[in-house]
């Protein structure tokens, strides 16, 4: 488990004592949620990290959640109601109207999240499998 990206070692510098981490964690879970849509996303990371605390998984659905409203592309239900739409015969309901209100808000409400999910405990900062919960 050597490299940058190790389990056990990335799962630490998320947690809420990794800092400023945490928030370039948000920015790739978010760009990838726009490139393979967040579910994809998800599964990935639980392949990859194992070992990730609750507060980590909190952090991974919070933001992978949210970050799908940046862009038109990033979530199925934005796709949905724009096919929807065409159907009926309204095609404004594209990319170029989506992303005056879809990007501010979108990086607003991570932001905001990520911050308040790092400043208080919703979930405990520890794993049960790496013995790392003191019980």
């Amino acid at each position: 488990q050597n490299g940058l990206l190790s389990s056990t070692g990335a799962a630490k510098a998320v947690g809420k004592g990794g800092g400023g981490c945490v928030y370039w964690f948000v920015v790739i879970i978010t760009v990838l949620s726009n490139i393979a849509s967040n579910v994809p996303v998800c599964q990935m990371l639980a392949a990859t990290f194992p070992y990730a605390t609750p507060y980590q998984w909190m952090q991974v659905s919070f933001s992978a959640t949210i970050a799908g409203n940046l862009t038109m592309l990033g979530s199925a239900a934005n796709m949905i109601v724009a096919f929807q739409a065409a159907k009926v015969g309204d095609r404004t309901f594209t990319s170029e109207r989506h992303a005056p209100f879809g990007i501010p808000s979108t990086l607003g409400c991570l932001f905001i999240g990520t911050w308040l999910l790092a400043k208080f405990h919703f979930a405990p900062d520890c794993s049960h499998k790496l013995g790392t919960c003191g019980e």
